[in-house]
């Protein structure tokens, strides 16, 4: 006799497939500063690497030979690549605060250190580049942080860059903490400044007019920033999590921004909730090729295990989200770009400290495939002991969307059991399809799935299954096994 559910909810989406690469199991000791970008103008993304006492060293893409930038010198776990001198190549900024010169065009980056400009004796934590004053060249914003004794994360710092090398220092108060982010908010042609909570508003007289603050939430004093339209309305909404301290847990939203973006208390949307407060890489990007705008993020080595790299899909304009673990190893900051123009964006990061720190990228292989379908068991007020479970299943649409590409039978399903933050329990959990009579692929894919709850599901529990269906000839991708 089979348990008819009281409650139970299905649902569908792709996994994003990702081969996991080592760029360089020995690369600068404690990796702080991670970048991404086309150093030696081929058209291809290369990679940046700053220890944490040195050396700064690029690798070039394909075959991630490394070279020298400099011995080191900087003083800081952020760093960016901009035009700074005008000349068509990526420099680098570092903090401490100093701009490294690629040597091209006149020489190969390749061929030996790079010639250092220092701006200011200046320590940071966070760097972002953009022209603040739209009079056509690079400035600086940078930030240190709060926590461990620094309490200098009060204080956001702007570089106006000067003709003759000169810059002029702007400093705007802020509330103790670290993070910024660049996003013209307001929609009127610049870039405001970012941190957890408030946003600072450009008026182009960056050094002598006003930042206004406008706070749109209450948040974590420390925070990790993004600014991304994540529900498609053509707005700047802000994705926050929280970066400091260890052992402390917070969450994971982001805040819709409204028509009129001065106004308070834009509405909150959590992606997350609880996790730990070392979410130090949080970026934004559409992961998944579907057109919206995906979050990753990375756990510090220093958190409690595991230390996941995950990527959350944006579902129905951020309404929901699919959270898929590509690492439960940790990582720093970490950074996405289209490594090696296949169309889809890889995702590049380190551990800072610890015994594990190689270079690591996660290669995005979309299409995907594995398609995973989300069985949600509702103990509905029952409690639930070793009791068998019985699901009819319509997989029809789903074959339609996904063409001949997925495989169906016995052989090929696997049906793993995860917690309630999506991590795997049990990897491999017995069942068995029953095909519908009129079962036909792509046509009336139907039937249904048996398995075991196996242990005890309280009263108040959902608990949650995943079938996992690998494309036609593949196998699931290795973080499933």
């Amino acid at each position: 006799m089979f348990l008819l559910l009281l409650s139970f909810s299905v649902r569908v989406w792709a996994d994003v497939p990702f081969d996991h690469v080592i760029v360089d199991r020995e690369g600068p000791k404690d990796p702080w500063a991670k970048i991404l970008g086309d150093i030696d103008g081929d058209g291809f993304a290369d990679i940046v690497i700053g220890g944490r006492g040195g050396p700064l060293v690029w690798y070039a893409y394909p075959n991630w030979s490394k070279a020298l930038i400099t011995e080191g010198g900087y003083k800081t776990v952020d760093g960016e690549l901009g035009d700074i001198d005008g000349d068509g190549d990526l420099d680098v900024v570092m903090g401490g605060l100093f701009w490294y010169e690629n040597p091209r065009p006149k020489r190969n980056p390749a061929a030996g250190a790079w010639t250092t400009h220092k701006v200011a004796d200046h320590p940071t934590h966070d760097i972002e580049l953009g022209d603040l004053d739209g009079d056509g060249d690079i400035d600086i914003v940078t930030r240190d942080q709060s926590e461990f004794g620094h309490k200098a994360g009060n204080r956001i710092h702007l570089w106006r860059q000067e003709q003759g090398g000169r810059w002029t220092e702007k400093v705007i108060d802020c509330p103790h903490g670290e993070s910024i982010a660049l996003g013209d908010i307001d929609k009127d042609g610049d870039p405001d400044i970012v941190i957890g909570g408030i946003w600072f508003e450009n008026t182009r007289d960056i050094v002598n007019g006003p930042w206004s603050p406008h706070r749109f939430c209450q948040w974590h004093p420390s925070a990790t920033v993004q600014v991304a339209d994540i529900n498609g309305d053509s707005r700047p909404d802000v994705v926050l999590s929280p970066s400091e301290l260890k052992g402390q847990t917070y969450k994971m939203s982001w805040f819709e921004a409204p028509a009129n973006p001065k106004k308070g208390n834009w509405g909150e949307h959590i992606i997350a909730d609880p996790i730990e407060c070392v979410i130090h890489g949080l970026v934004t990007a559409d992961i998944n090729g579907d057109g919206a705008i995906d979050v990753v993020s990375s756990e510090m080595h220093q958190g409690t295990d595991p230390d996941e790299v995950a990527v959350f899909i944006n579902h129905a304009k951020g309404s929901s989200w699919t959270k898929q673990v590509i690492s439960t190893r940790g990582s720093h900051y970490i950074r996405v770009a289209d490594i090696g123009n296949d169309g889809d964006m890889d995702i590049v990061g380190a551990n800072w400290s610890g015994p594990f720190q190689p270079i690591e990228m996660w290669e995005n292989k979309s299409p995907a495939s594995a398609l995973r379908v989300a069985i949600t068991v509702n103990a509905a007020g029952h409690e639930l002991q070793d009791k068998p479970i019985e699901v009819q299943l319509d997989f029809t649409h789903l074959l339609e969307r996904g063409g001949n590409k997925v495989s169906f039978g016995d052989n090929f399903m696997q049906l793993t059991e995860v917690d309630h933050e999506g991590r795997i329990i049990n990897g491999s959990v017995p069942f068995q399809f029953d095909k519908a009579p009129d079962f036909r692929p792509q046509a009336s894919a139907k039937g249904t799935l048996t398995f075991m709850a196996g242990g005890k599901t309280l009263h108040d529990r959902v608990a949650e299954r995943h079938l996992l269906l690998p494309q036609a000839g593949g196998r699931l991708c290795e973080h499933y096994r």
